[in-house]
């Protein structure tokens, strides 16, 4: 370096790797089945943690758990603005359409070369459904104004069409949860084929979350 000049911290700064994301600990997870704050913060706030613990293996199990309590329990207030019958048809669409096409995503993997334990592939499946449900809590308060205000005689929308759009908003938001999640696992973000076969399992499971989505008249 010649006399006078400085170092240029900009580019200095830039070469510093990234620091790792920290799993989360098992204490955190336990924390989210009585903390709905906790909750949110794990499955919504943190994918590159998420990440870490797919990963690292590590908490998998309890995880999948809580993963799979919130994506049942907080889609029930949408499923009531249909229904006090349909309390349940949202969990249908999200929980039943991946529990449907987990195994295959397994097989998948498996037959690629990719290899993956079943609890990490749960816990990447599970982040749709639970994300979207907590997505639809959040929507349910409007789709129930929507419901109440709408008049099918005179608007353009209905309230039907408006919930469908809501929906997909829902599953797209948990989609991209998974997407971010993996590409924070930095050792299976190297994985090249892994895209290839999410690519092609989630056109399956879109197929038959539509299908789910008709039966269930949603």
């Amino acid at each position: 370096m010649e006399p006078g000049t400085e170092p240029n911290l900009s580019l200095n700064s830039a070469r510093r790797p990234r620091p790792q994301p920290t799993p989360f600990a098992a204490a955190e997870v336990r924390a989210a089945w009585l903390s709905p704050a906790q909750l949110l913060g794990l499955v919504l706030s943190a994918p590159e943690r998420l990440g870490a613990n797919v990963e690292s293996g590590s908490g998998l199990f309890g995880l999948a758990s809580v993963m799979l309590f919130a994506g049942s329990v907080f889609a029930v207030p949408y499923g009531l603005v249909h229904g006090l019958d349909a309390w349940w048809r949202i969990i249908a669409l999200y929980v039943g359409s991946t529990l449907i096409c987990l195994p295959s995503l397994h097989v998948f993997t498996s037959y690629l070369g990719v290899a993956l334990r079943p609890t990490q592939v749960a816990v990447l499946a599970l982040t749709i459904p639970s994300v979207a449900a907590l997505f639809t809590f959040g929507f349910a308060p409007i789709l129930g104004f929507l419901r109440a205000t709408m008049d099918p005689n005179s608007d353009l929308v209905d309230w039907r069409q408006t919930s469908t759009a809501l929906l997909s908003l829902a599953l797209l938001a948990g989609v991209l949860q998974m997407i971010r999640c993996l590409v924070a696992a930095e050792s299976l973000n190297a994985r090249r084929r892994l895209y290839g076969v999410l690519v092609v399992w989630l056109v399956a499971f879109g197929h038959v979350l539509l299908r789910m989505g008709r039966l269930l008249e949603l």
